[in-house]
């Protein structure tokens, strides 16, 4: 089985699907409430990570649990968008301002027990919004991050239109 990957140069080559890959970061803590997120085995950029500010941390910083939420948006968005080009569908725009729900639960432990997604995927004007929708539906159930977590994912999609200029 394989699958489409763009390529820099716009055109898409296909690679095999793989069956399992570890993914590895390194956090290094530079005093009680703060760290450096390195990936360098990927070459990623350093990340300075930090509790939030309702936890004591400090203000403009990533914390777990912005990651946490990030991670189930952006893969929503990746999956979408490839399971887009393997439908034909054109994508000329997506946007998403996600919300993880933060709880305390009745042990007294927090967990965030919702995060909900909010896509508005802009499509051509001749395209069907329909297929659109069903598309992102079932890229929010495929999502592997969404899978792997046990919060509740609600999906508040909206698909627009545009006319491109030129047509």
């Amino acid at each position: 089985m394989s699958w489409a990957r763009a390529d820099d140069h716009g055109g898409q080559k296909e690679r095999e699907l793989i069956e399992a890959h570890d993914y590895h970061v390194t956090i290094t803590g530079r005093d009680a409430l703060t760290g450096i997120l390195r990936a360098p085995l990927n070459g990623l950029p350093e990340m300075t990570v930090a509790s939030p500010p309702e936890f004591g941390g400090p203000e403009h910083s990533w914390s777990p649990e912005h990651l946490f939420v990030a991670a189930i948006a952006s893969c929503l968005m990746t999956t979408f968008r490839s399971m887009a080009i393997h439908s034909g569908i054109e994508v000329l725009d997506y946007a998403d301002q996600s919300t993880g729900h933060l709880q305390r639960g009745e042990d007294g432990l927090y967990s965030i027990d919702r995060v909900t997604l909010r896509p508005t995927v802009v499509i051509p004007w001749d395209s069907s919004p329909e297929r659109a929708h069903r598309v992102l539906e079932k890229a929010e159930k495929v999502c592997l991050i969404g899978r792997s977590v046990r919060s509740e994912t609600i999906l508040e999609a909206r698909i627009l239109q545009r006319q491109q200029v030129g047509t």
